[in-house]
């Protein structure tokens, strides 16, 4: 009853406070109308800001963003596009009438040839340079292009992207049926030209599982090293589709911070809030390394301390995750023939000469302890080629140090190993 009593006050005295606001709109019509043109013209003002920011950034980017066509011999003999997709202009060479451009390996990878459309309709022929599955990047070079005809895009620092921040996605997506396209031109009636489409960055993705899950999916047509080299990966809520892979996520300051290559496009999870943007940082990384000496090098162990490296199919990799795995426990599943980890020195006893063994249990590393193989993994991509590093593992009852010296990430058979 005292509880009854007290709902009543409240809702007489919420009754009392709003009766006297009701009798000021019923009576002082123009101080309403006047308050709701004064509310509406602020939120014109703020559609309108926001149109003209988005419209600025815009017009500073578009000229660095281009659509790709990767061509290959059709049945007759002339050549067609087998895969369309994105890039991103990132360094000019006036001198020689040429630029580098970045997109992904999944749109440049098996073709002889490259046609590059640029923002205004006018096309170039383009180059490969280097390919980069464990990234899912390419390093294009387009020749013949005047200077004044493109604009670089600032490459930007995608360790400092803050979530939760603007992005904006350019690229060519949509379909044989996507609108506003010239129906008689066979080669832009696939997709729209230079999209845009604005959300933010939702998150990062460092779960290594999900990348293999991808992998087994893709290696079949991309190969197996694809996506193995990954970090980890933006998640965006920028919409992507099947065309925009390749082109660039920028911020709000018009620097690109990610390659766009993914979206969550199966099963019950399927939808266009989960897209996936490859940090611009690898990529940076890699092309410059390509550019300054000619070959991509990553630091290696070989150690599989994800999962053991005798699992192909999806299947298979989904059980092990389910009924075996247990990301606490730094396990060396296996060790890779010929590696950095096989030539480990026991610094404890020396006559153990068999260097790290599939089995052992990694206590610490580098003199770091790590709470999952996430952690590790991470950590691994950023030692230095060359470095000795100590490993002290648990082998039966028997604890052991070892030092490694840090090797060159193999190229063809190395896949998910650290």
């Amino acid at each position: 009853m005292m509880r009854f009593a007290q709902v009543l006050l409240v809702l007489m005295v919420a009754l009392a406070i709003c009766q006297p606001a009701a009798a000021q709109v019923e009576t002082d019509d123009a101080t309403a109308d006047t308050t709701a043109m004064i509310d509406n013209a602020a939120t014109v003002d703020n559609l309108t800001s926001v149109s003209a920011f988005n419209r600025d950034l815009v017009r500073k980017i578009k000229k660095g963003c281009i659509y790709i066509w990767a061509m290959t011999p059709g049945n007759s003999g002339f050549m067609q596009p087998a895969w369309i997709g994105s890039g991103v202009i990132f360094m000019a060479v006036p001198e020689e009438e040429a630029c580098y451009a970045l997109t992904n390996h999944h749109v440049a990878n098996e073709t002889c040839l490259l046609q590059v459309e640029t923002w205004d309709r006018a096309t170039y022929k383009a180059q490969m340079v280097a390919t980069e599955p464990g990234l899912d990047c390419a390093l294009i070079r387009i020749e013949g292009i005047p200077r004044d005809r493109y604009e670089p895009c600032a490459l930007g620092n995608s360790d400092e992207v803050i979530i939760g921040e603007p992005a904006l996605a350019v690229g060519a997506p949509g379909s044989g049926d996507a609108v506003n396209t010239n129906r008689s031109d066979p080669f832009i009636s696939f997709g729209l030209h230079q999209s845009t489409t604005m959300r933010v960055v939702s998150g990062r993705m460092t779960d290594p599982y999900e990348l293999i899950g991808w992998w087994s999916g893709w290696r079949t047509n991309l190969g197996r090293q694809v996506l193995t080299n990954l970090p980890w990966r933006f998640v965006t809520e920028a919409p992507i589709s099947g065309g925009n892979s390749g082109g660039p996520l920028f911020n709000s300051r018009g620097e690109c911070i990610g390659l766009n290559h993914a979206h969550m496009s199966w099963g019950p999870q399927a939808t266009q809030h989960v897209n996936y943007t490859i940090p611009v940082n690898f990529c940076k990384t890699f092309c410059f390394q390509i550019l300054d000496t000619g070959k991509y090098e990553l630091p290696w162990m070989g150690l599989d301390v994800l999962m053991p490296n005798y699992f192909d199919d999806r299947a298979g990799v989904y059980e092990f995750v389910d009924r075996y795995l247990d990301e606490t426990t730094l396990r060396i599943y296996s060790v890779r023939k010929d590696s950095p980890a096989t030539r480990a020195v026991c610094v404890d006893e020396p006559d153990i000469k068999t260097g790290l063994l599939g089995g052992d249990i990694i206590l610490e590393f580098d003199g770091r302890t790590f709470a999952d193989v996430s952690e590790l993994r991470m950590y691994a991509f950023t030692l230095e080629i060359g470095k000795t590093v100590p490993v002290k593992i648990k082998r039966g009852k028997q604890e052991l140090e070892f030092t490694v010296v840090i090797g060159v990430k193999r190229a063809y058979d190395s896949e998910f190993s650290i």
